[in-house]
């Protein structure tokens, strides 16, 4: 699997003498196998990350449901009273553990769970298709490179209230993670969702269906082709 490279970003206070750095700035974890796009664009999503400060606001909460090693939940935290990034896959949790500690921002939770509907509670395979650890899912079925025991809870049980923004990107579970969020949503009064849903999803229709069904309208964000908000009915 990848290993990993910082990604620093602003100021770097360095002591030669010593061999000291101190990180005074957002700090990112990413998998060495995208360094070259890193170097050649910054980060991946930047411009939706940067988009997506306008659902965010010092009281609120931002739900980071796939956060991989952090990018969004990290860039996204000052704008928000608290960040829960929830990444199942064990050594990219890892990842984003330290893209936390190391970015000294305590409004964080990572949580070591995948979410799904109450039907997938308990352990599940994830598939792992790709060495950066993007692309994992419970539901590949081929280009699979290993396989991983997750622990999976709905988001129900977490209790979480407050919530702003609901960031979505768990390779076709989305569906299945927001049918056990529901009674969050509600009591959140129907969070703008950000989610990713490819073209060829088999759960395309089902998931847009069910965001109808619980009083939401979605809109396509241009120019990409598998990227949506979701948004509360009048």
């Amino acid at each position: 699997m990848s290993s990993f490279f910082i990604l620093q970003k602003n100021d770097i206070v360095d002591n030669a003498d010593d061999q000291v750095i101190v990180l005074k700035n957002n700090t990112y974890l990413l998998p060495s196998s995208n360094l070259s796009y890193y170097m050649s664009h910054g980060l991946f999503e930047s411009t939706l990350i940067l988009w997506c400060v306008q659902f965010c606001n010092k009281n609120s909460v931002f739900l980071d449901i796939g956060a991989h090693t952090g990018t969004y939940s990290i860039s996204l935290s000052k704008y928000c009273k608290q960040v829960y990034a929830f990444e199942p896959q064990k050594k990219t949790f890892y990842a984003l553990c330290g893209s936390v500690a190391l970015s000294n921002i305590d409004n964080i939770e990572c949580i070591n769970y995948g979410l799904g509907s109450k039907d997938q509670i308990g352990n599940s395979t994830l598939k792992i298709v790709s060495i950066d650890g993007g692309g994992s899912s419970m539901h590949a079925t081929s280009g699979i490179i290993k396989e991983e025991t997750i622990k999976v809870r709905t988001l129900d049980s977490f209790n979480i209230d407050g919530i702003s923004l609901i960031k979505i990107d768990v390779e076709d579970n989305e569906l299945f993670a927001l049918m056990g969020g529901i009674k969050t949503i509600i009591r959140s009064n129907y969070p703008h969702i950000f989610f990713e849903c490819n073209i060829e999803s088999e759960n395309k229709k089902k998931l847009f269906d069910f965001l109808d069904e619980i009083n939401y309208n979605i809109v396509s964000i241009t120019p990409t082709t598998n990227m949506f908000l979701a948004y509360k009915k009048n």
